[in-house]
Formats: structure tokens, sequence, C-alpha cells
């Protein structure tokens, strides 16, 4: 690949629909961290992919997933699955496990409900989560629409706050897969057992018990480099990525590949130290663990492939989600210091 093409591919990744509505998230949001008086302060806030709420055992997760309308009308049991599926993926990247779920949803015929609620009930079977109910509604006239909340527990947190310069990024796939025909979005569940699913999904709560791993983000619609910047957004920090690192079906192209969706799917932060052993413990379950790059202070994000690179965002001229709260952890780490304070601290976190 030349630089140019390198060039160009970085282009066309940053324009895609998907990035375009993760960019839409800074207009609709607006958050004042002003008020933050420590790390504990900023779990609840919008940057991580749930809200973490501290308590005497550890911290309780909120999350919350919604469909797309037409998806829910064509698909119902497969929406009602994924929507399960991807609740407990942002409750695992907080280096949690789930505990259960409640929904909402709107739909125009008694079958396709009863199809939405089989998906649910399903996906809720094989990741081991508690169905607890929610709201139904059923109307010819209505659109359908479905919205599935989530709550976990998390002994320790992976938390975007608590990425800093030096710290290696990690991409933890499952290569076992397909895409669905005609989309990014890549099937690493189906004919799979509940076991598995299950021990594989444990893995990220294990890592950041076990003190191997600092943050972590599920991989969302935006694709690899999308789901970096969301990584690295909050702390205004950078990454060098090697794309050489990444591991890739031979047959499918860069411009795919990195738009991937995948059922399972995580970037992680970790101390050089600690990387070989989350490759071992992500391979015992048939996982890829690889380190693509490293975190740095640049507010840049550059992309390197063999003899060349190209630039793909820079914090400092253009935000993405806008959810940036550097300078604020910035003040909390100097308190930190000034006080000798080592708990909640962002240096300790």
């Amino acid at each position: 690949m030349t630089r140019l093409e390198l060039n160009q591919l970085m282009k066309m990744l940053r324009q895609t629909p998907a990035m375009q509505s993760k960019i839409n998230i800074g207009h609709a949001i607006q958050v004042n961290a002003a008020q933050a008086k420590n790390l504990q302060d900023f779990y609840a806030l919008p940057g991580d992919d749930t809200a973490a709420i501290p308590t005497d055992q550890g911290y309780l997760l909120h999350a919350c997933e919604g469909m797309i309308p037409s998806f829910v009308e064509q698909y119902p049991y497969f929406a009602g699955w994924s929507a399960v599926m991807a609740n407990v993926s942002d409750i695992a990247a907080m280096g949690g496990r789930a505990t259960s779920i409640v929904n909402s949803f709107w739909h125009t015929h008694a079958d396709k409900a009863h199809e939405l609620i089989r998906g649910m009930q399903d996906a809720c079977r094989h990741y081991a989560v508690n169905f607890a109910g929610g709201h139904t509604h059923i109307d010819p006239s209505f659109q359908p629409a479905l919205s599935v909340a989530i709550q976990g527990q998390a002994k320790k947190l992976l938390s975007v706050m608590h990425v800093q310069p030096k710290q290696n990024i990690l991409l933890v796939l499952n290569m076992n897969g397909t895409f669905h025909p005609n989309t990014t979005y890549w099937k690493c569940f189906e004919d799979v057992s509940a076991e598995i699913l299950q021990a594989q999904l444990a893995l990220l709560p294990q890592v950041v018990e076990q003190g191997l791993a600092m943050a972590a983000r599920d991989i969302s619609n935006a694709g690899i480099l999308g789901s970096l910047l969301m990584l690295l957004e909050a702390t205004g920090t950078g990454a060098m990525l090697q794309l050489d690192n990444i591991p890739k079906p031979s047959e499918v192209s860069w411009a795919h590949w990195l738009q991937l969706f995948p059922s399972y799917g995580f970037l992680l932060t970790a101390d050089a130290e600690h990387c070989d052993a989350m490759r071992t413990l992500f391979a015992d379950q048939d996982l890829h663990c690889v380190v693509i790059g490293q975190v740095n202070a640049t507010g840049s994000v550059q992309v390197s492939y063999q003899d060349t690179s190209a630039k793909f965002w820079d914090f400092k001229t253009e935000a993405f989600t806008g959810l940036c709260y550097a300078k604020d952890l910035q003040r909390i780490r100097q308190h930190c210091y000034e006080t000798r304070q080592t708990e909640p601290c962002v240096c300790q976190a």
C-alpha cells in the first residue's frame, strides 16, 4: 500500500455513515465536568461503554441499547438477540458481569412481538442474564422500536478515563466468524455454546481484576479506528497504530475490515509487561489478542503500514464525539499530586 493509498483509505474511513453518527453525539450531548472532585465522579459521565456508580462492593453498571426501527421490523428475533448481545459486551468492556435486562418495545403485530421477545429471552439464556421484563405496546399504527437496558456489577473498572501515554493498545477479536451478507457485521456467536460465549466474556473482568489491563472499549459500528477514537478521546491522548499487526482474513479488503462491527471484539490498554499474560488468557479461549499500537500524548491518531504512515484524526483540531475530559482529568491529577492522595486518583487508577 502506497502513502497515497493509505491516505485515501483514512479519508474514506473518516467519512463513513457510522463515523458520522458518532460525530453527531457531540451535537446532542453537552457535559460539564468542572464539578468533578475525583476520578469516581467521571465514571457516571458519557464516554465509557456504561455508566458506573460506586457501591460498597465495587461498581453498579448501567447501559442501554436502541435498535434501528427497520431492523426491528424486518428481523425481530435477531434484533432482540442483538440488543442483549450488544449490552452484555458493553458491561464486559467495563470489566463487569451482566446481571439483568429490562426492555421497552413497540410493534405492529403480536406474532412479531413474540419473535422479538424470544430473541431477547434466548440471548439472555446464552449469556446467563436475567430477563426482567419491561414495557410492551402493540398497535398497527406504531413504528416498530426496541430499547434494552442492562445492569451489571464490577469489582474493578476498565475505563477510558484510565488511558495514559505509553500504555500499549491491544485488539481482541474472535476470528472464527463470518460477515452477515452485504454488511460489516462479523458474526461469531452462531452455533457457539452458551458455556463458550460466557467464558469469552468473562475474560474482560479477569484481566482487570488481575491487574493486567487499564481501559477497554467495545468495538462498535464505528469500526476499529472509530472505536479507537472513543477509547482515546476522553483523555485527549493520541496513538500510533500499526496496521500490519491487525489480523485480517486475506480475502477481505482493509476498507471493509477496518469498518468491522464484531459480535465479539474489544480494544484494551495495558502496560507492556502485562501483554504476554493477556495474550495467553485470550488464546486459551481461541481468541486473538495482539498489540496494535501505543498511546501517546500527541492528541493525534497516526496509522502506519509497512514503510508509510498517515494521519487518521487529530483531536486538537477536530472533536469526534466531543466527550473529552482531558483538562478536568489533569486538574484531578494535579490535586492528587499536591495533596498526596492515592484513592480515588487518576494516577492510581
